[in-house]
């Protein structure tokens, strides 16, 4: 559901009428993918793909995923979303927040993912240890499900709008003017311009600490 929904989102002039044959096509291939695991090695695949996806990639993307929200969409416009959707929260509650988002979860992911390095061994089951071709196939798994986050960022500042790449760069790493709820009625407070076009939005962008419009009424 996840990789059908990302598809249809992202090409949905194509795939929206197709969802069925995409849903099809997508649970085959996963299917015949998995045969692997059924056989007399199946075992040894489901360890090798255990040992080397279920921790690197998701460090990576953890990590990314707080350098998007904090540095790059804003952690602070951020925090508003949060409000405008839950209610008002106390000080304290957001000082919390934000030291668990700007320090103690990067410095924890940090320190995991160098641990991880450190003590670093190849995989093996039972008394079998693993070739290197099969260790080399482990990190291609990681590579492979993290590539298309560098690639996509490379796509979008290409077809940004811009002179120079830094300017390009720039562009990408803010959120578009019509950014904002999906639906007209949740179009309230700092996002009441998108439904009676008052105004541009803020720009509060970058800056995880910068200061902005203020919290919605």
């Amino acid at each position: 559901e996840t990789v059908t929904t990302g598809l249809v989102d992202e090409f949905p002039n194509f795939f929206r009428k197709r969802r069925l044959p995409l849903l099809f096509s997508v649970c085959m291939l996963l299917f015949l993918l998995g045969l692997t695991t059924t056989t007399q090695t199946g075992i040894y695949w489901v360890n090798l793909v255990d040992h080397f996806c279920g921790g690197w990639g998701l460090l990576v993307a953890a990590a990314l995923e707080l350098i998007g929200i904090n540095w790059i969409y804003g952690g602070n416009r951020f925090i508003r979303d949060i409000e405008m959707m839950i209610g008002k929260k106390s000080q304290l509650f957001w000082i919390w927040w934000r030291a668990c988002w700007f320090v103690i979860s990067p410095l924890l992911l940090i320190a995991i993912f160098l641990w991880s390095i450190i003590t670093f061994q190849a995989p093996t089951y039972g008394d079998v240890i693993y070739p290197m071709w099969a260790i080399a196939l482990g990190w291609c798994m990681i590579i492979f499900s993290l590539i298309w986050i560098p690639i996509i960022g490379v796509w979008k500042i290409i077809k940004a709008e811009g002179g120079s790449i830094w300017e390009r760069f720039q562009a990408v790493c803010r959120p578009e003017a019509d950014w904002g709820p999906y639906l007209a009625q949740h179009r309230t407070g700092r996002y009441a311009h998108l439904a009676s076009s008052q105004g541009p939005p803020d720009k509060d962008t970058t800056n995880g600490f910068s200061t902005g419009s203020s919290h919605p009424g």
